[in-house]
């Protein structure tokens, strides 16, 4: 009994920090300016797409579930260091981009989901990492029961256990849906070298429906 009631109180205080962080973050989003030009864009050679930028030059990609209310973002410094808002949920939720007609993308980081958007015309659901592919297919298969869900992987080659291609795989097995993987092929790969935004711009527009 002991057990259960220590669970039901790490449930409550958890339910607690993500409320107050859903709070913080609605805050810091609605100071926040539309963006259209900003370093971290131009680097990856893409656009914005609902995200925001604080008076710092902090990008902020909004964190939300499928009933779309924000829960937390992903804020991305002048530097390209990426944090999420402190306590915030984040499993199950993503970042979207575009609306699903056919088949709906879900890859890990946001220049990866604005790369493939803008070369293949499809929506884009952002995971922001491989530990959250899952619970975003899962949350997408039940709100598109009928849509083709293609989850596109990033290869991380040279990291043990391959965890961007390993969940991917994985999640695509649980929702029926479509596995994409980028090939790099005859191309000077670096080890650093592993998704879809890598892809285009080693070989310009690689990246096709």
């Amino acid at each position: 009994m002991r057990i259960d009631a220590l669970r039901r109180q790490h449930s409550e205080e958890q339910r607690k920090r993500q409320s107050d962080a859903a709070v913080a973050a609605l805050i810091r989003w609605t100071a926040a300016s539309p963006v259209e030009a900003h370093p971290y864009l131009s680097s990856k050679g893409v656009r914005a797409y609902g995200i925001r930028v604080e008076m710092n030059d902090t990008l902020l990609i909004p964190v939300r579930d499928a009933q779309g209310r924000m829960h937390s973002f992903q804020a991305i410094a002048f530097d390209g260091t990426k944090r999420f808002q402190p306590g915030g949920k984040v499993k199950g939720c993503y970042h979207a981009i575009g609306q699903p007609r056919g088949k709906l993308a879900i890859c890990e980081g946001y220049a990866t989901g604005a790369t493939l958007h803008e070369n293949t015309g499809h929506a884009v659901a952002i995971a922001f990492n491989s530990g959250n592919l899952l619970a975003v297919a899962q949350a997408l298969r039940a709100k598109y029961p009928g849509i083709t869900l293609v989850l596109c992987a990033d290869d991380d080659w040279k990291t043990e256990g391959n965890p961007g291609l390993t969940a991917a795989t994985e999640a695509t097995r649980v929702v029926g849906g479509l596995l994409a993987v980028p090939i790099f092929t005859g191309l000077p790969r670096g080890e650093e070298d592993t998704d879809f935004n890598d892809l285009h711009r080693l070989a310009g527009q690689a990246v096709s429906a």
